[in-house]
């Protein structure tokens, strides 16, 4: 995927582009660049469990990129963030209802949670582990206190996936 194409994906989902953000499971900062090249200003929270890659991203202005160091399944040590994208990271989490309420302790009411997954149902260990597809997602994020998500994006998959999609929702009050 390039950049481009990862912001065609996230750009919909963005309607005010200032504040604090974070990218949680950052990978390589793919989504973490598309996020600083949409974003007017603020700060971006690249939250990754192994996040050396990212340092090579950290800093700048007037968008900053801060890396930290977490594991986006247990509670995060973040301040309020005005704004989430998680992109092809939620489906490592076997219990994702749980992880979503554990990462949306950190966003504030009425802001949006952008996530970028594959459109599949089958497994593929270990790099899709638990997927979740858009009818899937749209279960857990209700569940987990969302509003109903909006599919947002299509891009094509290189892992032999029908698509990737890309889904707004926003934090209930």
């Amino acid at each position: 995927m390039t950049e481009d194409e990862a912001i065609t994906l996230i750009k919909p989902g963005i309607h005010h582009p200032t504040g604090a953000w974070a990218d949680l499971g950052a990978g390589t900062g793919m989504f973490t660049r598309a996020l600083r090249q949409l974003l007017e200003s603020g700060a971006i929270y690249a939250v990754d469990k192994n996040p050396h890659v990212l340092w090579s991203i950290a800093g700048g202005s007037p968008v900053e990129v801060i890396v930290h160091e977490a594991d986006f399944t247990r509670p995060l040590k973040l301040p309020l963030l005005d704004g989430i994208v998680m992109a092809n990271a939620l489906h490592y989490a076997p219990d994702p209802t749980g992880t979503l309420k554990n990462i949306l302790a950190c966003l504030r009411p009425g802001a949006p949670f952008l996530l970028v997954e594959y459109e599949t149902e089958q497994p593929r260990p270990p790099w899709i582990p638990y997927p979740l597809p858009f009818r899937r997602f749209r279960e857990v994020a209700l569940e987990a206190g969302l509003s109903e998500p909006e599919e947002l994006e299509r891009a094509p998959s290189d892992y032999g996936h029908r698509y990737i999609y890309s889904a707004v929702a926003f934090l209930k009050a």
